[in-house]
């Protein structure tokens, strides 16, 4: 099966594979099975926008990166100076840590992945819910005990 992701409109439209089976045709059977629906392989404008929609899908699942830009920051130099432009199509947990360390660098992005809590900041909230617990158990006694010098709460009642 050939990979319709990398591929050009000139290429899809003009190839066959060494069955004989014309590239054309394998596209639009594993297009329509993403997008249900009629296609017309007649029409040059549309057989583009099948292939830019097709391309669009699979880049989209591909990236896998938890960090969102927001709109008016698409297209940001990497570095000041850097060739690299990211946008949401190339971001990278790689190029938003780099994003990040800018001054002021978390107003940059729409969606960032929630922090999560070092080992020590775990070892101390697991003390302190143990010095919680250690001191609602002091306050609690059971029925009947009395400490000295405190009156038994049946003797109040009479």
């Amino acid at each position: 099966m050939p990979d319709f992701t990398t591929m050009d409109i000139a290429t899809l439209t003009r190839s066959v594979t060494g069955g004989g089976v014309r590239y054309l045709q394998l596209f639009l059977q594993e297009y329509t099975t993403l997008f249900p629906g009629t296609v017309n392989p007649s029409c040059p404008k549309c057989l583009a926008q099948y292939l830019t929609r097709y391309q669009k899908h699979y880049s989209a699942m591909a990236n896998t990166c938890q960090y969102r830009l927001h709109a008016r920051y698409e297209n940001i130099p990497l570095e000041f100076g850097s060739a690299i432009l990211v946008s949401n199509v190339n971001i990278t947990d790689a190029y938003a840590l780099k994003l990040l360390e800018r001054p002021d660098g978390e107003r940059l992005f729409a969606q960032m992945p929630a922090k999560q809590p070092t080992v020590t900041e775990q070892a101390k909230t697991l003390k302190q819910a143990v010095k919680k617990a250690a001191q609602a158990k002091k306050k609690v006694k059971p029925a009947g005990e009395t400490s000295i010098g405190e009156t038994p709460p049946e003797a109040l009642q009479s």
